[in-house]
């Protein structure tokens, strides 16, 4: 049998605490600190005579009960960022469905145009796939089928951009994307993301890349990155600028989240839709790291609460308490274990002393080493 019965119960839910870390921890430790102050006053009553075991461990389970139920209310819906981002984002994307239902005529011909724009491309693509397979496709030396490698798709994907021929980078996008998994080498995997970005659709890949870069980064930097990427209108830029906002600390950096959160207006739709995925699956995920935290030390609140070692303390055990608490204190000079007459400060004194003014405690210091 193990030494702690609840170790079982215990280790997993330590370890994932351990491993996933969260702005949790810091309140259920406090409740924690709070439950043994009351715990160890308990205990104290009862060497003392005023309370018995029984009552004891009835009152520490009664206030083990109140925190685990207090833990439980705060871990739900728990996020270490301010609820502001999520209803910001509610905000702007029922603004912009609002508008989209009422949309102006001038908004139904752009919203046209850019269907009729994608249609044509479509149709492109299927009359000129062969103009584009010559011009991107090599013969093997020894011969064979034409295929096509990841220089001579990056070749006419420049070739196309620099000649905003947009069919041809259309169908260079979805050759390189084609061709990913055949490309395992990093170095590769950045240049048909960089190559396959649109600034109308989100990429993870690239937020992560403009986050790992971004890491570290001073606030003016990051400012004039979330600039850029509200002028350019780039889905990605723009939630990576959201999320470095999301994760900035208080303080120096509270100018340019605020202008960030206002420009949320100017994101694109796919960015906005992305984001309140991201946010929502985020903080679900903190919510429940957070109650697997309050469940831990609800569970070691109430295995502390049993105290089975407390007993009933012997009539010789009050005596020499009581004549132990009849004792003067000693000086703050003098050292308590050479002093046989005079005692230490209890808990309680030393509580009472540390939340007096420096120069009352001193006096009482002073008028009790010297009674």
């Amino acid at each position: 049998m193990a030494l702690n019965p609840l170790r079982i119960t215990l280790g997993p839910l330590g370890v994932r605490s351990a491993e996933t870390g969260s702005a949790f921890t810091s309140e259920a430790e406090a409740e924690l600190a709070r439950f043994r102050a009351r715990r160890d006053e308990l205990q104290r009553n009862v060497r003392r005579g005023e309370l018995t075991p029984k009552v004891a461990r009835r009152l520490a389970a009664e206030t083990a009960s109140e925190i685990r139920q207090s833990l439980s209310q705060q871990a739900v819906g728990f996020s270490a960022v301010p609820r502001s981002f999520l209803d910001r984002l509610a905000e702007v994307a029922s603004t912009r469905e609002r508008s989209r239902n009422a949309a102006s005529l001038e908004a139904l011909q752009r919203e046209t145009n850019r269907l009729l724009r994608e249609s044509l491309i479509e149709q492109q693509l299927r009359n000129r796939e062969e103009e584009f397979r010559g011009q991107a496709y090599l013969r093997p030396v020894a011969g064979g089928v034409p295929a096509p490698s990841l220089d001579s798709l990056l070749r006419f994907h420049e070739t196309a951009t620099l000649s905003r021929d947009d069919a041809a980078r259309e169908w260079a996008r979805r050759q390189l994307e084609a061709y990913r998994p055949m490309a395992p080498d990093p170095d590769d995997q950045r240049q048909i993301d960089l190559a396959c970005d649109r600034p109308d659709r989100v990429n993870p890949r690239l937020v992560g890349r403009y986050l790992e870069q971004l890491d570290g980064e001073s606030t003016d930097d990051l400012e004039s990155f979330a600039e850029h990427a509200l002028d350019a209108q780039d889905a990605n830029a723009c939630v990576a600028a959201f999320m470095l906002a999301r994760n900035a600390p208080e303080g120096p950096s509270l100018g340019w989240v605020r202008r960030v959160l206002n420009g949320l207006d100017h994101f694109p739709d796919a960015a906005l839709v992305t984001l309140r995925a991201w946010e929502a699956e985020a903080r679900a995920e903190e919510s429940e790291v957070a109650r697997a935290e309050a469940d831990r030390i609800a569970m070691i609140i109430e295995a502390e609460a049993a105290m089975p070692a407390l007993q009933v303390p012997s009539d010789a055990d009050l005596e020499r308490a009581s004549r132990v608490e009849g004792m003067p204190l000693a000086s703050p000079d003098e050292p308590i274990g050479l002093a046989f007459g005079r005692r230490g400060f209890t808990p309680e004194e030393f509580s009472a002393l540390k939340a007096m003014p420096s120069e009352d405690a001193e006096a009482s210091m002073d008028l009790d080493s010297n009674s």
